[in-house]
């Protein structure tokens, strides 16, 4: 192992010799970096931003070393539109750069992802969908992703009995999109006391205190 692979391992850095690094290592080294050009051996300031690399896997320490690196020129990116890093990285690094300036709230479980905004709008989001399908995300139409809105999730769980039905979150007017993925994130999270359960022929989840 090479001592620049071995400084990587310890978290993201924001320089590193990559002609330095064996072939398999570089194989799985990436990097945050603005506009810049792909092979750059060593960390330069593209447009004023300062780039970091990582070993893939680490994109949520990667992309808060680089609100940390670039903190002054962050503040000034308007991330309501399309910008100079939304266009320059990946969507899955960009997600935790906008969890990282606190501009979305993320939470990953096995099968599904919640994802909480400052506008106080939670979407439940299949895991899948959230990693391979980007572009569709945000859809309240079809599969994979459901929209709740007035309401935080614990709210929406409190406001419910002992059993919450697919039916049940369906006639809920602030919820849209796919139930399936909300009882996915009760059953998840572990905010939640619950198990997952049928009734008749709808997934629901059953509140485990309700039972004693």
């Amino acid at each position: 192992m090479t001592a620049g692979f071995d400084r990587l391992q310890t978290g993201p850095q924001t320089e590193v010799d990559i002609g330095q690094l064996a072939a398999d290592e570089r194989m799985v080294v990436r990097q945050i970096q603005i506009n810049g050009t792909a092979g750059v051996t060593t960390s330069e300031s593209v447009g004023g931003f300062t780039g970091v690399f990582y070993i893939e896997g680490d994109e949520k320490q990667a992309a808060e070393k680089f609100v940390e690196e670039n903190n002054e020129k962050v503040a000034q990116v308007d991330f309501s539109r399309r910008n100079l890093v939304s266009t320059s990285v990946d969507r899955a690094v960009y997600d935790w750069i906008l969890h990282a300036l606190g501009d979305r709230e993320l939470e990953q479980y096995e099968t599904v992802v919640v994802e909480r905004r400052p506008d106080e709008i939670v979407w439940c989001i299949g895991r899948r969908t959230f990693e391979e399908t980007p572009m569709r995300r945000y859809t309240e139409s079809g599969t994979g992703s459901a929209k709740i809105e007035q309401i935080t999730l614990k709210e929406l769980y409190d406001s419910f009995g002992e059993l919450i039905t697919e039916s049940a979150l369906l006639e809920d007017p602030r919820i849209s999109g796919d139930v399936r993925e909300i009882l996915d994130a009760f059953r998840q999270s572990p905010a939640f006391d619950c198990t997952a359960t049928t009734s008749g022929d709808e997934l629901a989840i059953k509140k485990r205190r309700s039972q004693e």
